[in-house]
This record gives structure tokens, C-alpha cells and sequence, in this order.
């Protein structure tokens, strides 16, 4: 785990023991950090958003990081974290234990000032400025916030504990330089989105038409590989355009395929008499085989625009490529036909399924909430098709209110039901409008690091004056635990 502390704008109500306030602001660069090696380091935009929609684990808010002195929890909802355009942002109601009085009754004095937050980077990247290392966090796993009289004081306090903190992050020996402009080098917080590195650079030149593919690394048909920042960024915004795809669970790989083991609810635990043998089977995982399919999209960009250098080219390609990709993706991991698609969890015979003949009532989304294993209620949603999330927008109970709630769900708002959040899918059909779910548990998508991206220019595109960009990507996907997912069939 890593710590980061600032100094906050703490504020409390004065009443109900409430306190809110900015945990860290994202885009803005620390103060340096490191004991051997130094370095400053921002979180980017929408890191935290994703962290806290994907988290496995309760997040807490502790007093000093240590877990005997719980303040609030997001398990009773006593902690409410959300991502704005500002940053990190805590609303918390303090439990009124005795060091839970202290700490507000300080935080309302203005005698703290401080909050920390402890994270596992999961996606970096690094550049330097005036000779000065630079590090981006794009993906982020948030275990705790803390409030912190002593932010020094606080991280000794940890490694006496025996947690395992990291205090050297590791900086790369290779970095790309970027020279800074004389009036720019006393505001290192300004630094321009548009920098690139040199990978970048290229890419952007082979978009424009400036270089070849063969100037760049190139797959075996001569298309060019996609910087792995880029891929990784067209993946990000796949989960940000598709709600299923952000939350099922993924594993990289670079090539081949790769066995996933899945659960068995026949495999059970048992007392055996001393010398009885335990049988094999009740040891051993069904698996699953991920191979890799190949998943593309296109566009056509006007040699006009590509041209155009006031133009972010590379942003432009990323956000059209991903939204067509990620509703493809989508569609595959709700009806798959795991053949050349991945394997849709409609084709998965062993989740539940509750069937109604005729209009779908409430008591039948009961019945389908029910149906998954209790273990995996806790980060499940329900997935529906347009038409009927509309038919569902309308219905009330007998007191008049509707049984779609709006809430806000891991720091965003969405529309809930039974306290679950409600996505809306164009990829199921009628006939199965509606599944529900832990799609986290129960899904498992395998994601090539190596994408790939060709540019066509034929007699076609020339007359246009245009030129088609065809993205490559190789993924595959399985139903890993049919007990975390349930489906509604009309019959």
C-alpha cells in the first residue's frame, strides 16, 4: 500500500457529527515524494471514479490508518466517496464512539487539517520535466481514508504495524524528457495534456499520414501496434461507455490462450474417517478455455481533420474507436454466441432464470434477486433493455412511488432497484430483457494487451478525401460463476 497526505479543507455541520472535504485533487502534481529516489505524481482524472466503482472491499475512513479506530464505512453507507471535477471528495457521519467524538470534535476546531488515502497502483506511467520524474496514476485500487493529525507520524505509525507500505516507488530507468519554457518552469501544475512521448509522437505522426506504419512497431499484415498507454486508455474508456464491460473481471495476456477455472457448486467440503480417502472430484475445478477473438471497429477520418493540428488526433481516434468497440464487447458478453464471439452469459446453461408468461410484475424482480447466491448480492445490478427499463420507469407501489429510485452508487448517480444500481442495455433481447448480478464474480473477459490499428487509404477513401482507420483488438469471454448471475425470461 501507498500513502498520500494533504492538507484539506476538513468542515463539519456542527450537528449529527458530519464531516466533508477533498481527499486529493486530481491533475495536480504533489509535492516531491520518495526518500532515495524523488519524484512528484498526479492521479488522473476519473482514477478515482473507477476505484471506487470497481472496488472488491468495503472502503473505510480511520483515524490515524489504524483499523481499530473505524470513523465510517462505506459497507452502512456511513461513507459516501465521489469523484467530481474538483477531486476526491468524502461525505462521512462519524460513529460516535469515544475517539470518534475526539477526532470530530477536532476536525470541527480546525485542529486537523490533514487526510491521507492508501492505495496499490494498479496502471503508471512516467515522464520527466526539468529533470524532474513525473508519475501518472491512470488505475487505482483505494483501500482506506484516513484523517491524520501527523501525516509523518501516521506512516511510521503503519510500518510499526507490520503493513506492508511501500516508501520507494520504483522509477524507471528510461523516461522520456520533455523541456519546459522558461515562464512554465515555476508552475509544473500547468503542465499541457498534450505532451507526448515519443511512442506517442510517432503514433500520431502515422495517424496524420506523416510516417508509415513500417516507422512504427507493426503486427505481421503491417499494421501498426498501438502504444500500450493508448491501448490502455481505449479500454478505460470502453468501461466508461459500457457499464457491463467496466465490471466484469479481467486478466491480460499477451498471446495464446489461457484456462480459467470455474466454480462448481457440486464441489463441497466434508469430514472423512481417518485413512478414508478423499475423492479427487470433489478437488478438482471445472475449467473454462479463453482463446482469442478477434473484436474490431473502424472510422473515417477526413484528411481535412486529420491534418488539422489544433486537433488532438489521437483523443478523436480513441473516444470513436472505443464507444463502437465497447457496445460490440457489450453484445458479446450478454449474447455471445461463443463461436467467433466470446461466449454471452445467455449461453451459460446454469445460471438461474425466472420465467414469466405475460406482463413482468414486481414481485417477479424479486423473485430475480433472489436467485443469486446471497454472497454475491453486495456489488450485484441489473441489466436491462431499453424498452423495458421504460415499461419498469412507470411502475408504483400501492402508496403511489415508484420503485426506481434515483441514489448515488459508489460516488455516481444512478437509477436503483431493490438498492442495486440499474444499467441500460441496447444487447438483450426481448425474450430475456433483464439479468441480474454480480457480473464482477461471475464473468470473466480475457484482454490482449496488444492492440492494433491499420489505415486504409484506397481509391474509395482517396475520392472522399478520407482515410479508414480499422482497430484490431483480441479478447475472449466466459460465465466462470453461474451462481453470481440469474437471467428473466418472457415467455
Amino acid at each position: 500500500m501507498e500513502i498520500r497526505s494533504n492538507k484539506t479543507q476538513l468542515s463539519s455541520d456542527g450537528t449529527d457529527l458530519l464531516i466533508k472535504g477533498y481527499v486529493n485533487k486530481t491533475g495536480a502534481l504533489s509535492e516531491l515524494l520518495g526518500t532515495t529516489q524523488k519524484f512528484r505524481e498526479k492521479i488522473e482524472p476519473g482514477a478515482f471514479s473507477r476505484a471506487i466503482q470497481n472496488r472488491s472491499r468495503d472502503i473505510e475512513l480511520l483515524a490515524e490508518h489504524d483499523t481499530s479506530k473505524l470513523l465510517a464505512s462505506t459497507k452502512n453507507n456511513s461513507l459516501e466517496l465521489r469523484e467530481d471535477t474538483e477531486g476526491l471528495y468524502i461525505e462521512a457521519k462519524i460513529t460516535p464512539t469515544t475517539y470518534g467524538r475526539d477526532y470530530y470534535e477536532m476536525v470541527k476546531s480546525g485542529l486537523i487539517s490533514s487526510m491521507s488515502f492508501g492505495f496499490r497502483s494498479l496502471r503508471d506511467s512516467w515522464q520527466k520535466v526539468e529533470g524532474i520524474a513525473i508519475r501518472t496514476v491512470h488505475s487505482l485500487e483505494l483501500y482506506e481514508v484516513s484523517i491524520v493529525k501527523s501525516p509523518a507520524y501516521a506512516q511510521s505509525s503503519i510500518s510499526a504495524r507490520n503493513i506492508d507500505l511501500v516508501e520507494d516507488v520504483k522509477i524507471p530507468e528510461k523516461i522520456s524528457e520533455y523541456p519546459v519554457k522558461k515562464e512554465e518552469s515555476n508552475n509544473m501544475t500547468e503542465m499541457k495534456m498534450e505532451q507526448r512521448t515519443n511512442e506517442n509522437k510517432q503514433f500520431e505522426q502515422f495517424l496524420r499520414g506523416e510516417i508509415e506504419a513500417r516507422a512504427l512497431v507493426t503486427t505481421a499484415d503491417g499494421g501498426a501496434l498501438i502504444p500500450e498507454n493508448i491501448s490502455g486508455t481505449i479500454v478505460t474508456k470502453m468501461e466508461e461507455v459500457s457499464p457491463a464491460f467496466a465490471r466484469v473481471r479481467k486478466i491480460e495476456s499477451i498471446a495464446g490462450s489461457l484456462k480459467v477455472a470455474k466454480e462448481n457448486d457440486g464441489i463441497t467440503g466434508g469430514f472423512f474417517g481417518e485413512g478414508e480417502s478423499i475423492i479427487e472430484e470433489a478437488l478438482a475445478f471445472e475449467e473454462v478455455k479463453l482463446t482469442q477473438k478477434r473484436l474490431g471497429s473502424a472510422i473515417s477520418i477526413s484528411n481535412q481533420l486529420a491534418n488539422d493540428a489544433g486537433v488532438d488526433i489521437i483523443a478523436y481516434s480513441q473516444n470513436l474507436l472505443s464507444r463502437r468497440i465497447a457496445k460490440t464487447a457489450e453484445h458479446a458478453i450478454f449474447i455471445g454466441d461463443g463461436e467467433k464471439e466470446f461466449t454471452g452469459i445467455l449461453k451459460e446453461p446454469n445460471i438461474a432464470h425466472v420465467d414469466v408468461v405475460g406482463a413482468v410484475g414486481m414481485d417477479n424482480l424479486v423473485e430475480l434477486y433472489t436467485s443469486i447466491h446471497p454472497d454475491f448480492i453486495a456489488n450485484a445490478a441489473f441489466y436491462m433493455n431499453r424498452t423495458f427499463f421504460n415499461q419498469l420507469a412507470k411502475m408504483k407501489d400501492q402508496n403511489g412511488h415508484y420503485f426506481l429510485q434515483n441514489a448515488v452508487v459508489n460516488g455516481a448517480i444512478n437509477y436503483t432497484l431493490l438498492g442495486s444500481p440499474v444499467f441500460v442495455t441496447e444487447a438483450l433481447p426481448v425474450t430475456t430483457p433483464v439479468i441480474f448480478g454480480n457480473i464482477t464474480e461471475g464473468y470473466t473477459l480475457l484482454v490482449k494487451k496488444q492492440m492494433s490499428i491499420q489505415k486504409i487509404v484506397d481509391s474509395v477513401n482517396a475520392l472522399r478525401g478520407s482515410q479508414l482507420l480499422v482497430l484490431d483488438a483480441y479478447m475472449d469471454g466466459v460465465t466462470t460463476n453461474p451462481q453470481a448471475l440469474a437471467k428473466l425470461v418472457v415467455l
